[in-house]
């Protein structure tokens, strides 16, 4: 089965929910991958914030972030290659990275949902005044 790793900017809530603030594309983020866990699919968050090692044991995300910064988070890592960065995969994107040696899907294909042109929102959700942190 395709290794899913998610590697997500610091951040103190992998939900998105921290006090009063939410930031709704964490929250879609992390629903998404609770249901592709829950189908049975691979899939690992790292967050900068919890997990700095995971970032500098990953050749790509350690070129990526000493090139491009924090600022290019998340980025969508399968088989030692970024497949999506900037913006959080969909449910649909991971099903498809999921099931693509047996499909003949390419990522370029996958990433094609408009997604990758959103804007990456400008702070974690440990800023402002929301004491989640």
């Amino acid at each position: 089965m395709t290794k899913i790793e998610i590697f997500d900017p610091a951040m103190c809530c992998s939900s998105g929910v921290c006090g009063e603030d939410v930031n709704q594309e964490v929250v879609d983020a992390a629903a998404a991958v609770s249901a592709a866990r829950k189908e049975g699919l691979d899939v690992v968050r790292h967050n900068l914030a919890s997990a700095p090692l995971d970032f500098a044991s990953t050749p790509v995300v350690r070129e990526l972030l000493e090139s491009e910064g924090a600022d290019s988070l998340p980025v969508v890592v399968i088989d030692g290659e970024i497949v999506l960065k900037g913006v959080y995969p969909t449910l649909t994107q991971l099903r498809a990275w999921a099931r693509r040696d047996s499909v003949g899907t390419s990522d370029s294909q996958v990433a094609r949902d408009g997604r990758s042109e959103l804007p990456v929102a400008g702070s974690s959700c440990c800023g402002g005044a929301s004491g989640c942190c």
